[in-house]
């Protein structure tokens, strides 16, 4: 009987069933991206672990631990190469080479668009800031290395509790920013309660290490007639609210509320 690839000395990436477009030579520009060595090094990974589940079925004797372990880092590689494959459908440039979320440059250049939409359209958007609750002491305790699982988790997080043309944009630090286009303030509250419940709504594990992650947030109405800075500086005083009240919560910087 012919012997499966899956079993020969030279393993590559078809081996593995993953997606054909990897095996492709890329462009310069994208092999020297962070995301795409990120993802090579997690498709070696990948090939390790394989090459030790394959290794206990041909002894016969499988063990759980490998299995686990493998599935874990299917998961993680299909995280990266979504990403990837996002960030090659927009700009790499514009992407977070962490969290693969946008990064500070997109997030000005959406910011300046919807404002002038606002400004022709008289319709209001929501500006909303969210930052990991005690996430010093998590890279204290935990070693910063956890801390980025911890930062890539919230951000997928933050996407799935998302509407469709809702951005969020990796602000810096344990810091997020949402903009909710043509969303007023009053209909901004259920989405980012839905996006604080679902930060903290399961553990963030690294295989090894779990722990529950909450998020504290504040958010800004805009007009329109404001300047964006300025939105934002009333969005990061209600997330002071939030964090001083106790963390975990939303808070809403309504100048029409004293």
């Amino acid at each position: 009987m012919a012997e499966s690839p899956l079993y020969e000395g030279d393993w590559s990436v078809e081996h593995l069933g993953i997606v054909r477009w990897l095996a492709e030579p890329p462009s310069e520009s994208i092999r020297e991206h962070a995301i795409y060595c990120e993802l090579i090094a997690r498709q070696e990974s990948l090939i390790r672990l394989a090459r030790k589940v394959v290794d206990g079925i041909e002894k016969g004797v499988p063990q759980a631990g490998p299995y686990a372990n493998l599935l874990h880092a299917m998961h993680e590689f299909d995280r990266v190469a979504d990403r990837l494959s996002a960030g090659i459908t927009t700009s790499l440039t514009d992407v977070d080479e962490l969290t693969g979320l946008l990064n500070r440059a997109a997030m000005e250049r959406d910011l300046d668009l919807e404002q002038a939409h606002a400004g022709r359209t008289g319709r209001r958007f929501t500006i909303a800031m969210i930052d990991a609750d005690h996430f010093k002491k998590v890279n204290d305790e935990y070693s910063h290395g956890f801390g980025d699982v911890g930062l890539e988790a919230l951000a997928e997080r933050c996407v799935e509790s998302l509407r469709p043309r809702d951005r969020v944009y990796r602000h810096g630090g344990e810091e997020f920013l949402v903009l909710l286009p043509d969303t007023p303030l009053d209909r901004a509250r259920p989405v980012l309660e839905r996006l604080r419940q679902r930060a903290c709504g399961r553990d963030i594990s690294d295989g090894e290490t779990e722990i529950t992650q909450s998020v504290s947030i504040g958010a800004a109405e805009a007009t329109g007639n404001e300047p964006i800075p300025t939105v934002i500086e009333r969005a990061d005083a209600a997330l002071y609210r939030a964090k001083q009240s106790g963390r975990n919560r939303v808070d809403l910087n309504d100048p029409r509320i004293t």
